[in-house]
Order: structure tokens, then C-alpha cells, then sequence
């Protein structure tokens, strides 16, 4: 499995983009109901957000979040790093080897 940080890079005003953020809450969460996502929010300024997630490839994860509505209608663009875990809190085992 790997790991990936997404980066969400806003690229409409929030008051457009506030109107999606429900539908985008949604389509997270199916990635949460299937252990995909570990974490998710807005960043601080909120000009983008940041995800935690895993997958089997760079690959899959992108096109995976293609089905985001923020992708859907261009309201921001995601940047992936790739990166491997090496320390965590003991309550994250289960999530890292499934």
C-alpha cells in the first residue's frame, strides 16, 4: 500500500465553493467508509484543504479523486505526494497494514 498527502489548492471564491463543500463532505466520506482516507479539512489561510490517504498507486488515488465534485467542476486543483510512514501512534497499525 502506499501513502499519499493531497494537497487541495482552491481555485474559486469560497462563497462558491462553500455551496459544494456538502457534496464534497459526501464523496469523502464513501472514501472514509472504505478505509481509503485517514484524515481531511481545510487548510489555514483556507485557500486549499489537505487529505491523508492510501491507495495502491499514484495512479488510482488520482483518479479516484477525479470523482471529487471540487474536480468535477474545476473548483480546485490536487497535488500529490507520495510518502512513506516510518513512526506512528500505535492506534493507526490497523488502518497502515489493511
Amino acid at each position: 500500500m502506499k501513502f499519499f498527502l493531497i494537497e487541495l489548492e482552491y481555485l474559486v471564491p469560497l462563497e462558491k465553493l462553500d455551496q459544494v463543500v456538502p457534496a464534497h463532505r459526501e464523496f469523502l466520506q464513501t472514501l472514509y467508509d472504505i478505509g481509503t482516507l485517514l484524515l481531511s479539512g481545510p487548510k489555514e489561510p483556507r485557500a486549499g484543504g489537505m487529505i491523508i490517504a492510501k491507495s495502491i498507486s499514484l495512479e488510482k488515488i488520482s483518479e479516484t479523486m477525479k470523482g471529487d465534485p471540487f474536480a468535477k467542476l474545476g473548483y480546485a486543483n490536487y497535488k500529490y505526494t507520495e510518502f512513506h510512514p516510518v513512526k506512528h501512534q500505535t492506534f493507526l497499525k490497523s488502518w497502515l497494514e489493511a
